[in-house]
């Protein structure tokens, strides 16, 4: 009777350690979805560095035009602060 315990554990154990095709399809699932997580993450990072790089160039643009136009760039910022306080005061 001891020797069939044994025997019915260890087929059980066995089958405990065998993968269904659920478990499997799961676990598929389960890769596919870290992958696509990945990219996403991946792809989102290339924007984020792409978007800054952007700014940085639109940057020193403006700084190369304000220093060849200093006095055209204190008028139109001058102008724009000007406007601003008018529509804020109005509020």
């Amino acid at each position: 009777m001891n020797g069939n315990n044994q025997d019915f554990s260890q087929k059980n154990n066995s089958r405990s350690h065998e993968e269904t095709p659920i478990q499997r399809a799961a676990k598929d699932l389960l890769d596919d979805g870290k992958k696509l997580a990945n990219e996403v993450y991946e792809q989102g990072m290339n924007k984020v560095n792409e978007a800054g790089t952007n700014v940085k160039q639109y940057t020193d643009d403006l700084l190369v035009r304000v220093k060849e136009n200093p006095l055209t760039s204190i008028l139109i910022a001058g102008g724009i602060g000007f406007l601003l306080s008018s529509f804020l005061k109005n509020k």
